[in-house]
């Protein structure tokens, strides 16, 4: 019987490691190819979650079914994102940069307040409470197909990286922005699509957000914390590692909520003590350069 337990839990941090890959994927982006931590990120999956949320209450339309539409709208508010507020402050001191984008972060949860309210909502999507029987282990389908979608898309935009042009502009842009000119390359241009392309991948977590959480205008700030967490426990800019780390996330939060009294709520502080004592040992995370 305790053996069937730690299974079903372990199962549990796996898909919650998937989902959080995701959710970090758009952060560690934007800092692996231009140097600038977001903290908008999370309230920018925020923004679509709440896209998702409308679509389906006004016009009925399924969470699963409007990633295409949400990606592509995330997709253009990334590229706005970038000509109003990340272009001026590229050459500038970190600290303007944490600022400006922390205000950007304020700005989106005021705005969401002012439209939304601070009311928890939910989206009633009846496959998302069936839960399927895999031997000993029962799954949720909507936590299963969030965990399949992220996983689809981490995986997907890993071989975009590293299989097309685009990909590989990133790449040489992250490692030396003027050679990557001297070569030919816009860097301007790739500098606009990597904004995009990360409000695209937080497009899609907003929609799974939907799947299987409320959704208020304060969820951004938990998600950009725990992508954070994941980001420096993998190391800055390290795909591995935050893949890798997502996953020590994701178990370390399913074991303190299943075997510790009142895990639900102590389990993101459990996750970060564990984030702390990794880094007591390998200061630039598991898979940091």
């Amino acid at each position: 019987m305790q053996s069937e337990l730690v299974l079903q839990v372990v199962v549990n941090g796996i898909l919650l490691g998937g989902f959080y890959a995701l959710v970090t994927l758009g952060l560690n982006l934007i800092f692996g190819v231009m140097d600038v931590t977001n903290f908008a990120h999370g309230d920018l999956i925020m923004l679509a979650a709440y896209f998702s949320y409308w679509a389906a209450e006004l016009l009925g339309i399924d969470p699963v079914t409007f990633i295409p539409i949400n990606a592509a709208l995330m997709f253009l508010v990334g590229l706005a994102f970038y000509r109003a507020a990340l272009k001026p402050v590229l050459k500038a001191p970190a600290y303007n940069q944490i600022a400006l984008t922390f205000g950007f972060s304020i700005f989106l949860q005021s705005l969401a307040l002012i439209l939304w309210t601070s009311d928890m909502r939910q989206i009633e999507v009846p496959y998302a409470s069936r839960v399927l029987q895999l031997g000993p282990v029962s799954v949720g389908l909507g936590k299963l197909i969030a965990f399949l979608i992220a996983f689809g898309f981490t995986l997907g935009f890993l071989v975009f990286l590293s299989r097309t042009k685009l990909g590989g502009a990133m790449r040489s842009v992250s490692q030396d922005p003027m050679a990557a000119s001297l070569m030919g390359i816009d860097v301007d241009r790739v500098y606009l699509l990597t904004s995009g392309i990360a409000s695209l991948l937080a497009g899609v977590a907003g929609s799974l957000v939907t799947l299987n959480l409320y959704i208020n205008p304060f969820i951004g700030g938990e998600l950009t914390l725990k992508a954070f967490g994941v980001v420096i426990l993998g190391g800055m800019g390290s795909y591995l590692g935050m893949i890798v780390a997502s996953m020590v996330l994701g178990l370390a939060e399913a074991f303190v909520g299943a075997f510790v009294p009142q895990g639900g709520s102590l389990a993101p502080g459990i996750a970060f003590a564990v984030i702390v004592a990794v880094l007591a040992l390998r200061p630039k995370g598991l898979f940091g350069r």
